[in-house]
């Protein structure tokens, strides 16, 4: 029997899996630079950054694991999306981002050692060697979060939003950079993208599935019901974080000069808000919570690689990712923000159109049409997004595109996509 207090400690873990760094790294300065629009900037962030990953988490935790997606794509294409998925939200981006999260938001404030490449090595070499034996038991970890680890963080969160209403530091300032010009909740939506929380949620369903089916729940009904009411507590949680970092962002002119990422925001307000004392919890609690996410993403990605061959067992791509993460982590955060961006922006369009096409499968005429057609036109308009991120573009093709809606914010694959999967559905139906 699966009982009301299974669920909360289900949906404490589920919060705990995605409260990582861009959960906390991206708020701030998104508030920051969306000034008085920082309210209708957080509600689109929360539109990318918390319901779509909601519905991606339900999803698929109904169809089991993540690679349901994919089963309707050719072989060759389901390997390269899953594969380039896992090393985006694992070694490549994500889990080096959440390791210099750790490092800029949770050791240097401490101002026990001067911040030199030597110092960066040694706290990323421990942090995921300490990642990497909870690893080799993943159980371990995953367990206690929604008891004990999820609960010490949300007090702190509960603290520091409360405090942050009551006691702001800064008068709101005006609109800067992207929001100055373009619609806010458009803005919102894109900045949301960078949680990769949609993607993680394509990793996260399976752990919740084996979490449930580790209690017998295992019908589909069941799955779904316990998924939607666990992941309802994280929707709730992390939208009310986002929130108060969003305001937070809003109100951080006296702390913000030449900060170049929210973490920096988030560390300096916290500190003028606390002291030294305040800053000692924060850093307990932020590598806490990115050991979490270290854990359950690169589990995950360790899982699925560890299909492909016999040999290669889960703990030697444990070993490696571990290895690899290290390695790239001493890129440093703002360059790994820069260049995560040109990804997400491939990568991300195709995993939403993946995980709506699941939701309406069974309503296709013709599966495989759809799926080709919709996925193609998805990533040849997403491809150019993310050229014209790193200035790539050819400027006849820029001229073109142009005189699409959203394309100048970053979002114009999302129309032709649509049009694709509606003429699909028309064809189908002829072809069927």
């Amino acid at each position: 029997m699966f009982t009301r207090k299974d669920i909360v400690v289900l949906g404490m873990m589920i919060f705990a899996l995605f409260l990582g760094a861009g959960n906390i790294i991206f708020p701030p300065m998104e508030g920051f630079t969306a000034g008085t629009h920082w309210s209708t900037a957080s509600l689109g962030f929360v539109l990318t950054g918390v319901l779509m990953p909601f519905i991606t988490l339900v999803v698929v935790a109904m169809v089991g694991r993540g690679e349901e997606l994919t089963r309707d794509l050719p072989k060759w294409a389901e390997v390269f999306f899953l594969a380039t998925l896992y090393l985006v939200i694992g070694s490549l981006f994500a889990m080096p981002r959440v390791t210099n999260v750790a490092y800029e938001m949770a050791w240097l404030p401490l101002n026990i050692v001067e911040d030199t490449p030597y110092t960066h090595f040694i706290f990323s070499f421990i942090f995921n060697i300490v990642g990497m034996l909870f690893m080799l038991r993943p159980n371990t970890i995953i367990s206690t979060v929604g008891k004990f680890m999820t609960p010490a963080l949300l007090v702190l969160l509960i603290v520091v939003t409360v405090n942050v209403i009551i006691s702001p530091l800064s008068d709101i300032v005006e609109p800067s950079k992207a929001y100055a010009t373009n619609s806010a909740m458009t803005s919102g939506l894109i900045s949301g993208y960078q949680t990769m929380d949609v993607l993680a949620a394509i990793a996260f369903g399976g752990i919740v599935a084996r979490a449930l089916a580790v209690r017998n729940v295992s019908s589909v009904q069941n799955v779904v019901k316990y998924t939607i009411s666990a992941g309802l507590i994280s929707v709730f949680l992390l939208a009310v974080l986002y929130f108060a970092l969003f305001y937070l962002g809003a109100t951080s002119a006296q702390v913000a000069e030449g900060a170049t990422n929210g973490g920096q925001i988030f560390s300096r307000y916290v500190n003028a808000l606390f002291g030294a004392g305040g800053t000692w919890i924060m850093s307990g609690i932020i590598i806490l919570a990115n050991l979490t996410t270290l854990v359950g993403v690169t589990s995950a990605c360790a899982d699925y690689f560890a299909r492909f061959h016999i040999r290669l067992s889960y703990s030697f791509w444990v070993i490696l990712f571990t290895a690899l993460t290290i390695t790239v982590a001493q890129t440093g955060l703002t360059e790994l923000l820069r260049i995560t961006i040109p990804a997400l922006l491939l990568i991300y369009p195709v995993a939403i159109m993946l995980v709506f096409l699941q939701i309406i499968r069974n309503k296709l005429p013709n599966i495989t049409f759809s799926y080709y057609v919709t996925l193609l036109v998805t990533v040849s308009f997403s491809a150019c997004d993310s050229l014209k991120n790193i200035d790539l573009l050819p400027q006849t093709i820029e001229n073109i595109l142009n005189y699409l809606p959203l394309y100048a914010e970053g979002m114009g694959w999302l129309i032709p996509a649509f049009i694709a999967l509606g003429l699909s559905l028309f064809l189908g139906k002829k072809s069927a």
